[in-house]
């Protein structure tokens, strides 16, 4: 504890003073002169005076120790005076002085010096703490300016393009900064952007563009990517942006950091690797259709070749049994081609996955197994409806459990289940974004490498024996589901087993508003015989046999090979009860735009429309008209004629 130091130079005054004090437990110094007393000072908590050493001029170096004091310090001085009260101005120049007349209570003596040792401590206590807030001041200064130090040669180094966007108050959008990469970039020097919205120095269409960009992190209040492409001197430059808002102490968005990063280049290479992996693709998927129709192709010719030569009934007709069949497995070929390249002519409703398992789909999959191998079903009844075509849903969930049989040759367990599942665009593999339901086929069987699993999706790749698959059935569940607005999820591992899941959009009817799932409808009642069927067909063998099938059925078909002779014929008033069309035609007009003019020119007239490739089925869609797809049977042809005559 720092003392009081005393001076009191007459008589015992300061040896009073000191015995009162000690016997309050404040310490003192007593001092003989007002030099020694200035020289202690800087060591004591008070200083206590009689009027008699303030008497004289030799006061001047005490007065000027009480003006050099630190800002913090305002030392308490206690003066003994008798009534005739001390010169009012010395006092003032004291500062913090205290005035005791005489004669003095020992208890007021010690009151106000423990009041003195009280103010004291504080400021010393005061002074401690400024010079620690001080230090940390000095320290939080200096790591700032570390930090900025470090934030600008990040910034300034950074080798993609980096710019700050100002907020507005009134929602604007000022360029505030930006690194060395972006003006060399844009050729834009930082005195033509800096304090300008992006109109002052971009194309206005690009402008707009990117200000709604600014506008949508704003509202969204988080990072947003995206791709934007500016035409530079040099060509055009595409960009992958990150846009990040920085918010102020209020919680205001005041900025937006962009990072911009050039990947014209690496696009550029990403499409020469497409392009050479569809050459790739595509000498697989010739060889793999080139061996399975040239099968096909066989037994149609060897089969062809032998009915002109068998004269025995039941030969023949085993022949004919063998030539159908092998037409007919062309057509699936073609339909599972066509799924693999999503050209499929999809016809989706609203599924609920829990009945359409338990009504038959279900019954499918457990005839697909063997008998050692117990199917689980693990589908809640309350999950949603999905919206996609059941039976390719039905096909693709038949393709994987038979790849699972195959894969479990001693025997296990088939599981199928189903839950939603909310996907992030930024994160999904497809991209896709919402909620969608993922439909899972797990099985205990051996599982797959790394390097089957990289190649499980490509069309005609097949790990089976020689005869035992196409190499189809992953491709075409993968073709469907990505057709059907989701995607394919596949997790394998050698020795514990294997989980393909289906990821199908959810539909936005309920489930009770579809048809039912396995009803059949009435059928027409039988068109009357020898309807006029007008025929347009561009291949001669093909037009050659629908016709004779169309005499068969009993009808009168006129056969015409161009969309404008079909025209035609409609316009010299020939009678003609129902336009049989190909999609596909020669000339300039297919058989979409024949639908459509026949109707403007005799409205109400049937159209039946076939082909044998599907890809145009949703624009069919719209103008309601039966498509009849190739190859088909007399008994298809029949069944489609009496439908569109009768509806």
């Amino acid at each position: 504890m720092r003392p009081v130091a005393i001076l009191a130079p007459h008589g015992r005054d300061a040896a009073v003073i000191e015995q009162v004090l000690n016997r309050a437990q404040v310490p003192t110094a007593v001092c003989s002169t007002l030099a020694e007393l200035c020289a202690g000072l800087d060591e004591s908590a008070a200083a206590l005076l009689t009027e008699e050493s303030l008497a004289g001029d030799g006061l001047q170096p005490l007065l000027d120790w009480v003006q050099q004091q630190p800002a913090w310090s305002d030392l308490p001085f206690i003066v003994l005076a008798s009534r005739a009260v001390p010169r009012t101005a010395l006092l003032e120049r004291l500062g913090n002085a205290m005035l005791l007349e005489r004669p003095f209570n020992a208890e007021s003596l010690a009151s106000a010096a423990l009041a003195s040792l009280r103010a004291r401590r504080r400021q010393f206590a005061m002074r401690d703490l400024t010079e620690t807030l001080e230090s940390r001041v000095e320290q939080r200064t200096q790591a700032l300016a570390e930090t900025e130090a470090r934030f600008r040669a990040i910034f300034e180094g950074f080798p993609e393009s980096l710019y700050v966007v100002r907020v507005t108050a009134d929602g604007g959008f000022l360029y505030e900064g930006s690194n060395p990469t972006a003006e060399q970039r844009s050729g834009l020097r930082a005195e033509a952007v800096l304090g300008k919205p992006a109109a002052a120095f971009m194309d206005p269409a690009q402008a707009e563009a990117l200000t709604s960009r600014f506008q949508a992190c704003v509202a969204a209040g988080r990072r947003i990517d995206f791709i934007e492409e500016f035409h530079a001197a040099a060509g055009p430059v595409t960009y992958e942006t990150t846009l990040t808002p920085l918010w102020d102490a209020g919680g205001r968005i005041t900025r937006l950091l962009g990072m911009s990063r050039d990947v014209t280049e690496r696009n550029r290479l990403e499409s020469r690797l497409r392009q050479a992996q569809k050459l790739e693709a595509v000498g697989q998927l010739t060889g793999g259709v080139a061996h399975d129709f040239n099968n096909l192709l066989q037994v149609v010719l060897s089969g062809l070749t032998l009915l002109e030569r068998v004269q025995d009934p039941a030969r023949r007709l085993q022949l004919t049994d063998s030539v159908r069949r092998a037409a007919q497995r062309g057509g699936e070929l073609t339909k599972r081609l066509l799924t693999v390249a999503r050209r499929q002519s999809l016809c989706p409703e609203p599924i609920a996955l829990h009945a359409w398992l338990n009504d038959g789909a279900g019954e499918l999959l457990s005839r697909a197994l063997r008998g050692d191998i117990r199917t689980e079903l693990h589908v809640p009844a309350s999950l949603p409806p999905v919206l996609a075509d059941p039976a390719e849903l039905e096909l693709a969930l038949l393709n994987l459990a038979v790849n699972a049989r195959d894969a479990m040759e001693g025997g296990g367990t088939l599981t199928v289940s189903a839950q939603e599942v909310d996907l992030d665009g930024i994160t999904d593999v497809d991209g896709l974004e919402g909620r969608f339901v993922r439909l899972s086929v797990t099985d205990t069987g051996t599982g797959m490498s790394p390097e089957i699993l990289a190649r499980v999706f490509e069309p005609f790749f097949t790990t089976k024996e020689v005869g035992q698959g196409t190499g189809l059935g992953l491709a075409q569940v993968y073709g469907f589901a990505r057709q059907s607005g989701g995607g394919v999820r596949l997790r394998s591992q050698q020795g514990q087993g294997t989980m393909v899941s289906l990821v199908l959009p959810l539909a936005e009817a309920a489930a009770d508003t579809a048809p039912a799932q396995g009803a059949v409808s009435a059928p027409p009642s039988s068109p009357p015989a020898g309807v006029a069927v007008l025929v347009c067909e561009d291949d001669d063998d093909v037009a050659a046999l629908v016709v004779d099938m169309l005499a068969q059925l009993g009808h009168a078909p006129t056969r015409v090979s161009t969309a404008a002779a079909a025209l035609g014929a409609l316009a010299d008033g020939r009678a003609v009860d129902v336009l049989f069309t190909d999609v596909v035609m020669p000339g300039g007009m297919d058989g979409l735009a024949l639908a459509r003019e026949a109707g403007r020119r005799r409205p109400g007239l049937p159209v039946l429309l076939t082909t044998g490739y599907t890809g145009g089925g949703a624009a069919m869609a719209p103008l309601g008209v039966p498509l009849l797809r190739k190859p088909y049977r007399i008994e298809d042809l029949a069944q489609a004629l009496q439908r569109v005559l009768v509806a």
